[in-house]
């Protein structure tokens, strides 16, 4: 059977089944998604199955039907792995692979999940990237085979990885590329000074932004439409040195070593007296009080902004939201990165239009030329935003 369509455009969202107490499956806005990801099977490193974790075994058996009810059109993806895995034992041993291979594929079929994705962001030492290509060459033939045996489209295979370790023969065997790239600026990594968390420019340091990421992948050999970039859903915190010096790199301690849900971010960032800065230059946001609390996170400016950048200029796939139990209860960030599409949409519905109009070569014709586009612009944005089902839930 042929294999899926390779230029859809993909915006995704990371479900961590268990990981929101309130929210569950039925409660995401999927008509917001083109695909959805279940994390994370759970890989055993003896033998090389793939399971569903006992305690949330139901809630990933009907995670697909469960989100297709809102949006009938959806793709659900299972992630394999997680935080913390190690499937280099796995890779390396060819029974346990075949093992790890049959797995995924089967859960895959049996609860009605349209694809597969390996979530294992540590190939290191280096030579892992190797055992990555070891992984997923076979992977990939296995679910070809499958595929023409069943008769059915073959299932997405898709890898979610940082940015910093670029290997662009990945690509080869994967419909698209998750890349994460975030966290350049953490209580970890700069423990004595705030920074851009999740930068997407950085004119200081150019190399340490997501758009030097996306770059990186690039430029190894990587088709842009193969490259799918992260939003994160969190930030970090740090205490300032001096509460009135509260920038980027302002002299500053780490508050706490753990990520902040936007979430939570929120609640705190509501019950103080906090001010709030978006950055342009940065494309970053960040919160800070007057007895020295600063936040640094993305809020709905950056994450609009960094999708408006992003896909136009290098032509990405498209986007995912990590993680979606990460956003508030009126899913402000989720519904931030949809915008600059339905922009887009009513602008190419302006155009489209605008060229069926009869053209006049009169001067008084063409001088008003761009109110008239401008005007059919807004027409459209008001038509998009009252009518399309993903734009009402937006607004």
């Amino acid at each position: 059977m042929a294999a899926r369509a390779g230029t859809d455009v993909v915006k995704a969202g990371y479900w961590f089944v268990g990981y929101d107490k309130i929210r569950l499956a039925p409660d995401i806005p999927s008509e917001l998604f083109t695909h959805l990801y279940a994390g994370f099977a759970v890989v055993d490193s003896d033998t090389g199955g793939v399971t569903f974790p006992t305690k949330y075994q139901e809630q990933f058996q009907t995670f697909p039907t469960t989100v297709r009810k809102r949006n009938p059109t959806l793709k659900a993806l299972l992630s394999i792995g997680g935080p913390g895995s190690d499937i280099s034992p796995v890779v390396r041993d060819g029974a346990k692979l075949a093992r790890f291979i049959k797995d995924s594929i089967h859960l895959a079929w049996t609860f009605g999940y349209d694809g597969l994705d390996l979530y294992w962001l540590f190939p290191s030492p280096f030579d892992n990237c190797d055992n990555l290509i070891n992984l997923l060459n076979p992977w990939r033939g296995a679910v070809s085979q499958d595929a023409k045996n069943r008769n059915k489209l073959e299932l997405l295979l898709t890898a979610t990885v940082f940015h910093h370790q670029a290997n662009p023969n990945i690509s080869i065997f994967l419909d698209w590329i998750n890349v994460l790239a975030i966290d350049f600026y953490t209580p970890s990594n700069s423990p004595k000074e705030t920074g851009p968390v999740h930068a997407w420019l950085h004119p200081k340091e150019p190399n340490r932004c997501g758009s030097d990421g996306i770059r990186h992948w690039i430029n190894s050999g990587v088709a842009a439409n193969k490259l799918v970039f992260g939003l994160p859903f969190y930030g970090y915190e740090w205490k300032l040195i001096d509460p009135n010096v509260y920038g980027y790199f302002a002299p500053a301690n780490p508050a706490d070593y753990n990520y902040i849900d936007y979430k939570n971010i929120q609640k705190i960032v509501g019950k103080a007296k906090y001010q709030t800065w978006y950055n342009t230059d940065y494309v970053g946001t960040y919160s800070h009080n007057y007895v020295g609390s600063w936040i640094g996170y993305d809020d709905k400016n950056s994450i609009s902004e960094k999708v408006k950048k992003a896909i136009p200029t290098y032509k990405l796939r498209g986007y995912f939201a990590w993680n979606l139990g990460g956003d508030d209860d009126k899913w402000t960030l989720t519904k931030a990165g949809q915008k600059w599409w339905l922009v887009e949409l009513a602008f190419t519905l302006a155009s489209a239009i605008f060229h069926l109009l009869p053209l006049s070569s009169t001067a008084t014709f063409m001088g008003q030329k761009w109110w008239l586009v401008d005007n059919l612009h807004q027409a459209c944005v008001h038509i998009c935003f009252r009518h399309l089902p993903v734009a009402s839930a937006i607004f």
